[in-house]
């Protein structure tokens, strides 16, 4: 491998220098990213609000009204006036209510004393997983409501001494930010470098470029390497909104950061490289990086779990370098970092890399 320093950091300067003259390039570059820290930080959150609740009692039950406004400070709910003879199921289907809390026809108070009486809970599931969390909002309410009444609690019903931890408040924002700072990082470089250097074979200047003394490590490390420290400040961007704005806490060491984000920088760079020799076109690298992008951000756990992924398809999380890195950040950044935990994902992440370094050059 022949990587003369001078050669090389003339064509770093040479990438950078047009990068920056492209006023489109850095929209794409920055504000997309920063568009998107927003996007998902103050408007798409999985937390459920906003859900209409009635509750359907006799009119001077107290525990009736301790639910209500217990449920309205809870920031989940909106009571929907209701009277107690309200048809609960014409309710739901009109959509005047997501959720009809039902007391029994003697009260709440006698059913809670009873202990073990039917009170019925009538949900709307066209959504299936904001359904299962409204059940149970409701049902901690009603617990919390009978325990301060000092009511026996139903023998079925177990109270426990709840923790949580590294993110207290549940907050959809903290959860979401370091996996962000994978997704927004990874789609910019690897649609980026990739139409970089597709513009290039487009436009017959790879082939100059070839020709030239140049060998061909110099010309693929010079056009790659710029779009690295790039990468690495979109991290170093993205974190800060996180914490400047969103106020997402920040427990572990940026020496961490840095050290994964440098491994998947690498590895996005090493898949755009791949793509960026199949293809003719800028609008064929545009197309093959969306070829990736899409189940790539889906296997990653960004947005869902993958231990709920099926085994079939599971094995395929373990060969995406996105999944590597969006565990370590979120452990490094939530959490503090587990020290085995994060240099284990590195080992993978790293071996994935020098595979997709070695296609991309073989490319």
């Amino acid at each position: 491998m022949r990587v003369r320093p001078v050669t090389l950091k003339g064509f770093f300067k040479k990438e950078f220098t047009q990068i920056l003259r492209d006023p489109k390039m850095l929209f794409a570059i920055f504000f997309i990213p920063l568009i998107q820290t927003v996007m998902f930080g103050l408007a798409l959150t999985s937390e459920v609000k906003n859900v209409e609740l009635a509750v359907l009692a006799k009119p001077n039950s107290r525990v009736a009204r301790d639910i209500r406004a217990r449920a309205q400070a809870s920031g989940w709910f909106k009571i929907s006036p209701v009277t107690q003879t309200a048809d609960p199921t014409l309710l739901i289907e009109s959509h005047r209510a997501e959720a009809v809390l039902i007391a029994p026809k003697e009260g709440f108070e006698k059913a809670l004393e009873r202990g073990n009486a039917p009170i019925q809970l009538l949900v709307n599931a066209t959504n299936a997983q904001r359904a299962q969390q409204v059940n149970g909002y409701v049902q901690q309410i009603v617990a919390q409501v009978a325990a301060e009444r000092g009511y026996a609690l139903s023998p079925g019903l177990i109270q426990l001494d709840q923790r949580i931890l590294f993110n207290h408040n549940l907050d959809t924002t903290s959860y979401m930010i370091p996996a962000l700072m994978v997704m927004s990082t990874f789609i910019v470089l690897l649609v980026v470098c990739g139409m970089a250097i597709a513009k290039e074979k487009e436009t017959g200047t790879m082939e100059k470029l070839i020709a030239s003394p140049c060998t061909v490590e110099e010309i693929m490390l010079g056009k790659t390497l710029p779009y690295f420290v790039i990468g690495l400040v979109i991290v170093g961007l993205i974190l800060f909104v996180g914490v400047a704005w969103f106020g997402i806490p920040f427990r572990g060491s940026l020496w961490l950061v840095a050290v994964n984000a440098g491994l998947f920088a690498l590895s996005a760079l090493a898949v755009a490289l791949i793509i960026s020799t199949v293809v003719s076109t800028q609008q064929q690298a545009m197309m093959g990086s969306m070829l990736y992008l899409l189940p790539g951000i889906l296997l990653s756990g960004v947005f869902f779990p993958v231990a709920n992924i099926p085994p079939l398809f599971r094995w395929m999380c373990y060969l995406n370098p996105m999944m590597y890195s969006v565990v370590n950040f979120r452990a490094v950044i939530l959490k503090g970092g587990d020290t085995a935990l994060f240099w284990s994902n590195c080992f993978w992440l790293t071996g994935i890399c020098v595979v997709l370094c070695v296609l991309a050059a073989l490319g």
